[in-house]
C-alpha cells in the first residue's frame, strides 16, 4: 500500500471516531477544508510539516504507516543500517 493511500485511510479512520468534521482538522492543523479533503481522499500528500500536525493532532500510530507502506525500519529507538531503507 502506498504512504499516500494509508495515511488518508488512517486520517479519515482517526477524524470519524473522533466525531469531527474535516472542517474541524483543518483548522486545528491550519490548512484549508478544501486541502485536507484532497488529503483525506488520498489525492493530495501533505508536506511533511502538515503530515507531522495531522499525526499529533489526529494521534495516529506512526507504526501502522511503517507497517501498511511495508517500510523496515523501525520507527523507534535503535540504530538504523541504511542498507535497510
Amino acid at each position: 500500500m502506498s504512504l499516500k493511500s494509508a495515511f488518508s485511510t488512517q486520517i479519515l479512520h482517526a477524524r470519524s471516531e473522533r466525531r469531527l468534521t474535516q472542517a474541524q482538522v483543518a483548522e486545528a492543523v491550519c490548512i484549508s477544508v478544501r486541502w485536507y479533503q484532497k488529503i483525506e481522499k488520498g489525492i493530495a500528500l501533505p508536506s511533511s510539516e502538515i503530515l507531522l500536525r495531522l499525526i499529533l493532532f489526529l494521534q495516529l500510530d506512526v507504526e501502522v504507516f511503517r507497517e501498511e507502506v511495508g517500510l523496515r525500519v523501525p520507527v523507534h529507538g535503535g540504530q538504523r543500517d541504511p542498507r535497510t531503507l
